[in-house]
């Protein structure tokens, strides 16, 4: 008689995260499989020209380049 192996071990676990860090900060930016923390960046007319990481202010093209590093002393009441 011929016994049927169990699929349990070859099926994907459901629920794991997806990692999406911010490549400056480090921070993570993936909130689920729809939506990100990323901030939209747009132009004069209302064109969505890139991204922002909502934590360190860095700011991106679509190709994940840095367009815009936010000075580390700005904002932090440095006298």
């Amino acid at each position: 008689m011929e016994t049927k192996q169990k699929l349990s071990h070859t099926q994907k676990k459901k629920g794991k995260k997806t990692k999406d860090p911010c490549s400056v900060c480090d921070k993570e930016l993936y909130i689920n499989e729809d939506y990100s923390s990323r901030v939209g960046l747009l132009d004069d007319n209302d064109a969505c020209v890139g991204w922002m990481c909502p934590y360190c202010n860095t700011e991106f093209d679509f190709n994940n380049k840095v367009t815009y590093i936010m000075p580390l002393d700005v904002g932090r009441g440095i006298t």
